[in-house]
């Protein structure tokens, strides 16, 4: 069997709360991939810790191949806000980290991945074997959901996560708090009947990219997510940016997250608006 390499890209911050749980994920993720002759090598980055962070990483990495990247620049606390600079200050992390691995490892494909979402170590084979089996995909992202109900709906099911980074192939936004995020009707029939739908930018926390996708790409804020430029670049390459309904992963919030009304009456607007639009130009 001939050995392939995962690249594994994640950020840290202050992560000892969760740092163990993750790190088991990235253990249970080796060791089912050792049956498809796959090794991997990680690169880490941190900055501002806080707490015993960069050690703990430092010390697991010990025994495996890759890197940890530390900083200590004062970068502000963000947390969990839709704010430019803050996506700006994750591009400038992102492409550091890529830029060592390019510049000192070979890898066939690389995972990029939020270092506080949950999966398990089927999803990394899955989205591997997807991108093997379709040449024309470079790169894919699973059905990120949150506990958090699909408020535009009104239904019990949880809402997709991350809906800034998604934009379909119109270049609409994805809706918030909804468990089918797109307004395009053909993308929410296929996201409805469990089949793949690509997209200009999709990253659900996490993401597996052919590295041969990777030519020149980097991650960049413009107006917007920086993975709006970075999935630009794997499209301009010309392979397609995907989100797959089959493929699952999913962020637990500690403290319930209840959406503003206006946010809520929002999105249920665009909906009906796309849906109206649909049956005017039937």
């Amino acid at each position: 069997m001939s050995t392939r390499t995962l690249a594994i890209l994640s950020l840290w911050r202050d992560s000892s709360s969760y740092l163990k749980y993750s790190l088991a994920q990235f253990e249970a993720m080796e060791e089912a991939l050792l049956d498809k002759g796959i090794n991997c090598v990680y690169a880490f980055f941190e900055n501002d810790s806080q707490d015993k962070t960069p050690q703990l990483l430092q010390s697991w990495l010990s025994e495996r191949l890759g890197f940890v990247i530390s900083e200590r620049i004062g970068a502000p606390k963000w947390g969990s806000v839709a704010s430019l600079d803050r996506v700006r200050y994750q591009a400038r992390y992102r492409n550091i980290a890529l830029d060592f691995l390019n510049n000192y490892y070979h890898f066939d494909h690389l995972l990029v991945a939020d270092s506080d979402v949950h999966w398990e170590p089927s999803l990394i084979i899955n989205m591997i074997d997807r991108l093997d089996a379709n040449e024309n995909w470079g790169m894919v992202s699973p059905n990120t959901v949150q506990n958090v109900r699909d408020f535009i709906e009104d239904t019990e099911r949880p809402s997709y996560f991350d809906s800034w980074s998604l934009l379909d192939s119109n270049g609409e936004q994805a809706m918030t708090f909804a468990a089918n995020p797109f307004l395009n009707p053909e993308d929410r029939q296929a996201w409805d009947n469990q089949e793949p739908v690509a997209c200009n930018s999709a990253f659900g926390s996490m993401a597996m990219i052919k590295e041969e996708a990777l030519d020149d790409v980097s991650w960049a804020v413009i107006n917007g997510v920086e993975h709006w430029e970075f999935c630009r670049g794997i499209r301009d390459n010309g392979y397609l940016v995907i989100a797959d309904p089959t493929l699952h992963a999913e962020i637990i919030h500690k403290k319930e997250v209840v959406p503003h009304p206006s946010v809520i009456e929002l999105h249920r607007k665009r909906l009906k608006e796309a849906q109206m639009a649909t049956f005017i130009n039937k």
